[in-house]
């Protein structure tokens, strides 16, 4: 049985390798297995594998180096994502799952930030909040169109040395009637 595009991108292994591509970023095997040491080599190529037949990552340059071919690799923004139809064909049980993985793997992510040695959350524009908004249908899709547009516009952004890559994450989360 072929594996939903919601499985590829939520496994918790291939998340972590996804998240070393977003901003655009290209990279070879051998970068991404010193950026993820915890991770075995075998279990990195597997997944690079995984996630280039699912279209997830894109070969953008091969190079040929000491009789082998090192495989570039970035992000095809386009089947990175989840869409509609994907979130549709999951149980209330895997949501669960999901969400799960996803704080925890922000949870991570805020506590490796947190190990540096000079931690400055004003200067980092570390923050985390949350605040309620009242909208009718429409209004709350204007307003998560916006949202888009202002994304899509930052995603732009290339890497430059006065640039720090920042990692924004959204939850969106109706009151319970």
């Amino acid at each position: 049985m072929k594996e939903r595009k919601i499985d590829i991108l939520l496994h918790p292994v291939r998340l972590r390798i996804i998240q070393k591509f977003l901003g655009g970023d290209e990279r070879t095997a051998k970068e991404l297995a010193k950026l993820l040491p915890e991770i075995a080599q075998a279990t990195l190529y597997r997944q690079l594998d995984t996630l280039v037949k699912a279209n997830i990552l894109i070969i953008t340059d091969e190079k040929p180096i000491r009789g082998t071919i090192e495989k570039v690799y970035c992000l095809n923004p386009l089947e990175a994502s989840i869409t509609a139809k994907d979130v549709n064909t999951v149980s209330k049980e895997e949501h669960i799952q999901y969400f799960m993985l996803f704080t925890t793997h922000l949870l991570a992510q805020f506590e490796s930030y947190l190990e540096k040695e000079e931690v400055n959350l004003e200067r980092d524009g570390v923050a985390y909040r949350q605040t309620a908004f009242y909208f009718t249908d429409d209004e709350f899709h204007d307003f998560v169109h916006e949202i888009v547009k202002v994304f899509q516009h930052a995603s732009t952004n290339q890497p430059a040395p006065d640039r720090k890559k920042r990692f924004i994450s959204t939850i969106i989360i109706p009151e319970a009637d």
